[in-house]
This record gives structure tokens, sequence and C-alpha cells, in this order.
């Protein structure tokens, strides 16, 4: 075993197996034609399970003393559904909490949130923090909404919309940073004629779409007046600042 040294890696997905029929919908991106079957046994699948055993194994092997999990991409932020996306971020958070607590001298973790609701998010990110002591939170770029009654039409929520003030400033107030993490595009987006579109899938992914799509986020954030409002916010961007 190499000898640990204090490296700490904090962008580490995992998936609580609850999870897997949800993480399938991504699977097009990354096993077109797969089935769901196909998927629980895809080398991604297993390796994203795993927390205790290869897992702990490589990061012993290359020197990772800390690891912060967090639940993979899209989670809550895939659900356009508020109080389903919200039971799903419970439940993850509630399972992540608990393997951090086999492990903790190895293991961290950061917080999953839905974010359609601010109330609902802001607690949520209370109740991870303080109760189930969660270094802060992840969230996977915008939130999928509904945009008609009937829920026939996904929309994004961009959290430089002033309705989000009160989550900004209780991550002000937790004083923990909030990751923002890259997701594949909405479905809106992959269409014929779309922004990801036939002849531009190969432009999906970390490639050029997580970075491209995210930094516009980013860049919406900065240019909203969040940080004068809240200047103590911690915004994480991973992947070398998302271009």
């Amino acid at each position: 075993m190499a000898s640990r040294k204090g490296t700490v890696a904090i962008e580490e997905a995992v998936l609580n197996p609850e999870g897997i029929a949800f993480h399938a919908q991504s699977a097009i991106f990354f096993s077109p034609a797969s089935t769901q079957e196909d998927i629980r046994e895809h080398g991604l699948t297993k390796a994203l399970l795993d927390i205790h055993t290869d897992r702990l194994a490589r990061m012993d092997a290359t020197g990772v003393e800390y690891m912060l999990l967090s639940l993979t991409s899209a989670g809550p932020q895939g659900e356009p559904d508020p109080a389903k996306a919200a039971t799903m971020a419970s439940r993850a958070n509630d399972w992540l909490a608990g393997q951090v607590a086999q492990n903790p001298s190895r293991f961290g973790a950061l917080a999953s949130l839905a974010m359609h609701d601010t109330e609902v998010a802001v607690a949520e990110l209370r109740r991870a923090v303080r109760e189930l002591g969660m270094f802060g939170a992840i969230i996977n770029d915008f939130q999928d909404v509904y945009e008609d009654d009937a829920r026939e039409t996904v929309g994004k929520a961009y959290y430089d919309d002033p309705k989000y003030h009160p989550f900004w400033a209780a991550v002000q107030e937790l004083d923990v940073p909030v990751y923002l993490h890259p997701r594949y595009p909405a479905a809106s987006d992959v269409g014929i004629n779309a922004r990801y579109g036939q002849s531009k899938r190969q432009l999906i992914g970390a490639g050029v779409q997580f970075h491209l799509d995210l930094s516009y986020h980013v860049y919406a954030l900065c240019s909203s007046g969040i940080f004068d409002l809240y200047p103590k916010v911690q915004l994480v961007i991973g992947h070398l600042g998302e271009g």
C-alpha cells in the first residue's frame, strides 16, 4: 500500500442502489442502446456503487487520504417533479451519511439538493450540514422543471433568478461551499435541430458540452449581483474552471 500523502479528492461521484433506474436515463450518452440490465452491469455503474472496497483500495494505492463523496450527476436536477426530486435528495443524503459513518476518517460528503423550491432547498441544506455533518452541497447545473400544468413540457431553472436569493443567503450563513457541477444536456437540447442535435452529438459530455453549458450558468451567477449581496458565498467550479 502506498503511504498516504494527504491528498483530498473533492469530486468523487457515487450512486445509491435505489438510484440505478434513474441513472439509466443518462445511458444514451455513455452507453447507447443499452438496456436497464446492461446499465446495472456496466462498469461505470459498478464503480459508482462501490465505496468501501475497490474505491478505498485505489485511494490507498494512489495516495488519496480523504475523499468527498457526492451523488452522481444529474441527481435531483434531472427530476422535474418537485416532490420526487426532494425525496431523491433527502434519501440520497441519508444513505450517503450512513456510508461516511462507516469510515469517517477517509470519507466525507456533499449534499444533494432539489432546487425547485427555495425553502425546500434551504431546509435540506441546513439538515445535511447541521444534522448529517456534510461539508456543503453539490448542484448539477440547472434544475429540470415542468413549465405547464399538464407536465408535458420540461424547462430549466437557473440560480441567478432572484427567487434563489434566500438560498444564497443560507449558503452564506452556513459558511459552506456549493459545488456547481455539469450534467448531460436536457432532452430539449438533443432533438434533431436542437443545440446538440444529430450532427453535434460528438460535443456532448466532458469534451465540450459540460464546460460550455456550465460556464454559461457561472457567468449568469457572476453578473447577477448575487456575490455583491452575499459576498461570502463560496462557489466551487471544477474541471479547471469549466473553460
